[in-house]
C-alpha cells in the first residue's frame, strides 16, 4: 500500500522512471520500513491506553500498581485498572474504599464502626497466598491511617463453626492467635 503510493507520487513528479529497476528496489525498501514503523506505532498507540491495550500495555500499568492478574481475562484486567486509576486522593470514604476494593477484583463484606474508628473487611472470594499478600499490601495503603483496619480472608461463618460441633475448650486448646482465628478457613 505504501509502496504503491510512493511509486505513484514519485512517478508523477518524474523523479523515478518505471524502467529504473534499482530505484524501484530502493522505493520498495523505504516502503517496507515505513510499513514496519507504522505497525510498531499502531501497536504502541493501542497499548498506551487501558481501554485498547492488550497484554503488553496492561502489563505495564499493572506493574505500576504491583497488581496480581493471574487467571484474569483482558477485560477483567482493564476494568480493574480503570477502577484503580479513577481513585482520587480524597477517596478515603467508605464508598472510596469500596471502589478501591472493587478495583482489586475481590468480593468482600465491609463493616465500619465509626465510634471505634474501625473498619472490618472480610474478603469472601478465593485467593492464593500471593494474591492475599497483594490485597493486604494494597488495603494497608488505601485505608486512612486514623482507622484500625482488620482484614480477613474466607473466614468461617458462625454457622460453619457451629456445624463443627466443637467445644470452646477444644478450640481454645489449639492456642491460636486472634489473627489465626480470624483467618481460619474451612478445611473440609
Amino acid at each position: 500500500m505504501i509502496y504503491e503510493r510512493m511509486k505513484e507520487r514519485t512517478g508523477t513528479a518524474g523523479i523515478y522512471s518505471d524502467d529504473a529497476e534499482r530505484l524501484s528496489v530502493e522505493i520498495r525498501v523505504y516502503a517496507e520500513e515505513l510499513e514496519r514503523s507504522r505497525e510498531i506505532l499502531d501497536r504502541l498507540l493501542r497499548e498506551r491506553f487501558v481501554t485498547t491495550a492488550q497484554d503488553e500495555g496492561l502489563g505495564a500499568y499493572e506493574r505500576l500498581f504491583d497488581a496480581v492478574t493471574e487467571g484474569k481475562t483482558v477485560e477483567q484486567r482493564r476494568e480493574s485498572l480503570l477502577l484503580r486509576m479513577s481513585l482520587r486522593e480524597d477517596d478515603f470514604t467508605p464508598a472510596g474504599i469500596r471502589r478501591a476494593l472493587d478495583s482489586l477484583g475481590v468480593s468482600y463484606d465491609l463493616n465500619e464502626y465509626p465510634a471505634q474508628r474501625r473498619v472490618n473487611i472480610t474478603v469472601t472470594s478465593d485467593h492464593t497466598l500471593k494474591e492475599q499478600a497483594f490485597i493486604r499490601s494494597q488495603v494497608s495503603g488505601m485505608v486512612p491511617a486514623h482507622l484500625i483496619c482488620q482484614l480477613s480472608f474466607n473466614t468461617l461463618t458462625w454457622q460453619e463453626l457451629d456445624n463443627m460441633n466443637r467445644t470452646f475448650s477444644s478450640i481454645d486448646s489449639e492456642d491460636l492467635t486472634w489473627d489465626q482465628i480470624d483467618n481460619r478457613q474451612n478445611e473440609s
